[in-house]
């Protein structure tokens, strides 16, 4: 197998790999390559790496499916939650469009979003790479979850999230309000779609950080013992 462009550049340049240093390769959809260097080479178009794949893995997607729909932070600190999101396992990232939202991405910024999840990936050594879905707007994020699919709400009102319900479903949804948090009719909404609210600390957090804390609370209540 040859590996060019951006990833041999990295390995060879960024990394100083070597001729037989042990490598994975991994495609964002399950496979892990376990390989070896074979050889490195400069050619017209750049670094080359040829790789000696030894086994193949293939893993199963993580279950519960863990969804975020957070509202977008500004600046570099929506690209630092999303790196965060995907290193402590969030399946799902989609900017979630309230009342108070100021920062709604456009496509330009979502492939951006994409480009950060994938080299988490590679960083954290995730198999299954963190999708980055379209905005999704409040009320079509209450709308008729699926059987087996948890809604949850983070908030500072809120108790402990449900650890059985959580262990026990095939798709989490976590929300997460913008600066200000969520609107008086927004939480009425809740109430009426039985969403209920958790805290995860005593202190305000930033939604970057209430997003990853969040999700990083799910995943180890989801995870089996």
């Amino acid at each position: 197998m040859v590996v060019g462009g951006d990833e041999a550049h990295h390995a060879a340049r960024v990394k100083r790999c070597a001729v037989g240093d042990a490598v994975d390769v991994l495609n964002g959809m399950g496979v892990r390559g376990e390989s070896a260097i074979a050889a490195i080479r400069k050619s017209r178009d750049g670094w080359e790496l040829e790789l000696e794949i030894r086994a193949v893995q293939q893993s199963p997607r993580p279950r519960p499916r863990l969804e975020v729909f957070a509202a977008a932070a500004k600046g570099e600190r929506l690209e630092e939650m999303i790196d965060g999101l995907s290193q402590v396992g969030a399946d799902v990232y989609r900017p979630l469009l309230s009342k108070r939202t100021v920062v709604d991405p456009r496509e330009g910024k979502l492939t951006r979003l994409r480009r950060v999840a994938h080299e988490s990936m590679k960083q954290c050594g995730r198999t299954w790479a963190m999708e980055i879905g379209e905005p999704i707007a409040f009320k079509d994020a209450l709308s008729g979850p699926d059987a087996g699919t948890v809604v949850l709400a983070a908030d500072a009102t809120g108790g402990a999230p449900p650890a059985r319900q959580i262990a026990e479903a095939e798709r989490v949804i976590l929300l997460v309000g913008p600066e200000g948090g969520f609107s008086e009719d927004e939480f009425t909404q809740l109430k009426a779609a039985d969403v209920p609210t958790f805290r995860f600390s005593p202190h305000v957090l930033r939604v970057e950080t209430a997003a990853v804390v969040g999700a990083a609370l799910l995943r180890t209540l989801s995870s089996p013992r």
